[in-house]
């Protein structure tokens, strides 16, 4: 796919993974718009185009389509990367704030993804959704990103199954732990047990990682190349061990030994 002219929207597009991949585009010579949910209060990047865009409830996301007038803009690509993180766990979290994420992270995007579906079939454009390593291995006390990105995941396999014969390329793009400010925006320690048993262990890893892995541009390149490659599927970047190794093998041994070493890998 020619990047050079086209459209595109980043959702989450104020920082961290989505802060690059509009980078990227703009690079590329894309013409590139960026979602927040204030706009006003961001300095955000030449050549990136803000609108407002809150996906924690439908009618907000209907709401921002109609009076932005998005669907005349014409996208060619759209990138759904807004989220955002939960760390507590989930007997404790108020329900209301672990559904919050979950209309969030899965049911915003996929009302989005139905506005804009239309148009990028008949542009025959890319639709890509951030999923996350999580959707292959769940992080511990984050439930409700864990089943928004593995239901992300299984919706963006439904669309790319759905419009496999229409030209349009679909992409469940599945970065590992980035070094970003995830972590500090995170809502976290919102129950009495924060500290009881592994939960300070997997929170000391999650913070570990966050400063010993791959900057959010080099994932951004890996996506711009993926997308030029005119190709739907499941696309996974980040550490060796990560995006290659650790999947790899989960395919060849029993989900016991999967589900073992995903805990040893957060508690040891």
């Amino acid at each position: 796919m020619e990047i050079k002219g086209v459209n595109a929207l980043v959702t989450g597009a104020s920082s961290g993974i989505g802060k690059a991949i509009a980078i990227e585009l703009v690079e590329n010579g894309a013409q590139v718009w960026g979602t927040s949910q204030e706009p006003g209060r961001i300095e955000w990047q030449t050549g990136v185009k803000p609108l407002k865009l809150r996906l924690d409830r439908p009618d907000y996301v209907d709401e921002a389509w109609e009076s932005q007038s998005m669907d005349l803009i014409g996208f060619d690509i759209i990138v759904n990367n807004a989220g955002y993180g939960v760390f507590g766990r989930y007997e404790e979290v108020p329900f209301e704030v672990w559904e919050k994420q979950i209309q969030a992270l899965l049911t915003g995007t996929m009302k989005l993804c139905r506005l804009a579906l239309p148009g990028l079939i008949e542009r025959r454009g890319c639709l890509v959704n951030v999923s996350s390593i999580a959707a292959d291995f769940p992080v511990p006390f984050m439930s409700a990103y864990n089943v928004s990105k593995a239901g992300l995941s299984a919706f963006t396999e439904s669309v790319i199954i759905e419009t496999n014969a229409s030209g349009m390329r679909t992409i469940d793009f599945r970065p590992g732990d980035m070094k970003t400010g995830f972590n500090r925006n995170m809502v976290r320690n919102l129950g009495k047990n924060v500290n009881e048993g592994c939960m300070g262990k997997v929170w000391k890893r999650i913070e570990d990682r966050s400063t010993r892995s791959p900057e959010a541009m080099m994932v951004a390149k890996k996506l711009i190349k993926c997308i030029q490659r005119d190709k739907s599927g499941t696309i996974r970047a980040g550490t060796f061990f990560q995006a290659t190794l650790a999947p790899l093998l989960s395919r060849l041994v029993t989900r016991n030994l999967v589900r073992s070493g995903n805990i040893a890998y957060y508690t040891k």
